[in-house]
């Protein structure tokens, strides 16, 4: 592959990853401060797994790399929620 080629693809990966966290990521700080962290730290995670694991789908797409950004993603985001839960619950 030409050194340009994966430049784009890595280009594109994170603008998913980015696209995913705006998505996700809580508009302003409203509500209850234990759902605010679990939607910012899910809203991180997507960014770094999808920025990580979507280059293979941005180089070729198919259903198999689809779903090991899936099998990748989904775990770390709920992982990611739990703890920002618990942040938020028990922070000052």
């Amino acid at each position: 592959m030409e050194v340009s080629n994966i430049i784009f693809i890595q280009i594109v990966a994170v603008g998913f990853g980015y696209l995913f966290f705006r998505i996700v990521k809580p508009k302003i700080k409203s509500g209850k401060k234990e759902v605010y962290y679990a939607r910012l730290l899910s809203a991180w995670s997507l960014f770094v797994s999808t920025s990580y694991t979507m280059r293979d789908f941005a180089g070729g797409p198919s259903i198999s790399t689809l779903k090991i950004w899936l099998m990748v993603s989904i775990p770390f985001a709920i992982f990611a929620a739990i703890i920002g839960y618990l942040y938020g619950k028990f922070s000052k």
